[in-house]
């Protein structure tokens, strides 16, 4: 195994990246809601009080936090399945499944049960593979890509890095299997 094979980085999904945006709009609008409050409470310039005081406080100050805490599930959920995938590929922990067929899509067909499949409407290359497992069942694994690998595909199988107990949680590592350019 080379230094490059030993060490392989899972990125971030849209759950993260907007797990991240969430944080820094919930601590931004929790700041500016103590930075009112702070101001009323020395200055009085802003007149609050009463029902308007505690509505000031619950949008904002109650928002923020509510936007912080959602933002830091998604972000956390995203670092879980990062992590599940790095340990899954340090262990080595894999099944070979058959390379079925390579199709070309748009970004407006729905591929997965990811709803950020349709944004782009760019054109992409799906590679199926299937799995039969010793029970006899058969499990179907896709990788999207934005270049076509047909042709560039050494064999018919394909490495797909699994979390036990979690069929969601797979990477199907196509990388391994396509020759360079």
């Amino acid at each position: 195994m080379t230094t490059m094979e030993s060490f392989k980085k899972f990125g971030m999904e849209p759950r993260g990246v907007i797990g991240c945006a969430l944080m820094g709009l919930g601590v931004f609008l929790a700041l500016i809601g103590l930075a009112v409050v702070i101001v009323d409470r020395v200055t009085g310039k802003f007149g609050l009080e009463g029902v308007i005081l505690i509505a000031v406080l619950l949008i904002f100050i109650g928002g923020g936090a509510g936007l912080f805490i959602a933002g830091r599930n998604n972000y956390l959920q995203d670092k879980k399945r990062i992590k599940a995938l790095t340990e899954a590929w340090e262990t080595r922990r894999c099944v070979m499944a058959d390379i079925v067929s390579i199709r070309e899509e748009t970004s407006s067909e729905k591929t997965s049960d990811n709803m950020f499949t349709g944004v782009s409407y760019r054109k992409y290359y799906v590679v199926e593979c299937h799995y039969t497992d010793p029970d006899g069942v058969v499990h179907i694994y896709y990788r999207n890509l934005y270049h076509d690998p047909t042709g560039k595909i050494k064999g018919t199988q394909v490495p797909v890095y699994y979390v036990p107990g979690d069929d969601k949680l797979i990477y199907v590592d196509i990388e391994q299997v396509i020759t360079p350019d």
